[in-house]
């Protein structure tokens, strides 16, 4: 498999703690929460790191990580691959591009919501035209619930509460052919679970350790509907 990490990286930002010394074959992004100082943006390759800019502009920030995207997409298109990509925003301090400022309803946050639309929706292109749509499984959710900015529709509690609104976030996923189209399934799910499914399709072995994540392939192809599962503590 081909790897690439596009977007906010969290877990180090030392050359020693990349994506690249994670297995990604390449890292582009800003490696933590873009209101941290100062807001670099890296490009890491193997052990070879180069600053792009000092101070990321994030005006510019979607549109350089969707560029980013596509040229893996067709640089990788012959051969299997894995791409992840963690967008910066909508985590304050927000931008958006000239193309899109002050086009929504909703302020410079909303501006930022439809960037995020369009540059989604030009992976999904970028893979029709390269005619790897059917064969790619995308899956898109959140890492948590929203903070002042946003709105947790009605449920009580936002980021960094174990509350619902602090941790029921949406989850899609796509796959035609593979994943029936316009259902919804209510059960319980976790973004821990997205390992084991990924392992489950691409035949991975997983670690002897036991894992709390279990494998969402049959409520997403949907052989089941229904799954019972542990206890998830939290």
């Amino acid at each position: 498999y081909r790897t690439a990490c596009v977007g906010k990286w969290h877990l180090g930002h030392n050359p020693e703690h990349l994506p690249t010394t994670r297995g990604f074959d390449e890292y582009y992004g800003i490696p933590y929460s873009n209101d941290m100082e100062p807001p670099v943006l890296l490009r890491a390759k193997g052990k070879q790191v180069e600053t792009v800019a000092a101070r990321a502009d994030m005006n510019q920030l979607s549109q350089q990580y969707n560029e980013e995207c596509l040229r893996f997409l067709d640089s990788a298109k012959d051969s299997p691959f894995f791409l992840y990509l963690p967008h910066t925003f909508p985590h304050i301090p927000l931008g958006a591009s000239p193309r899109f400022r002050g086009k929504s309803p909703q302020g410079l946050y909303g501006d930022v919501i439809e960037e995020l639309d369009w540059a989604v929706g030009q992976i999904f292109e970028r893979l029709k035209k390269l005619k790897l749509d059917r064969n790619t499984l995308v899956m898109f959710t959140s890492d948590n619930g929203p903070w002042y900015q946003g709105s947790p529709g009605g449920l009580r509690g936002r980021k960094g509460a174990t509350l619902e609104g602090g941790v029921r976030v949406p989850f899609l996923a796509r796959m035609p052919g593979a994943i029936p189209a316009g259902k919804t399934n209510a059960n319980l799910a976790s973004s821990m679970d997205v390992l084991p499914t990924v392992a489950e399709l691409t035949g991975a072995s997983l670690p002897a350790k036991p894992l709390d994540g279990e494998s969402l392939w049959p409520l997403l192809s949907g052989k089941q509907t229904v799954r019972q599962r542990r206890p998830l503590l939290y």
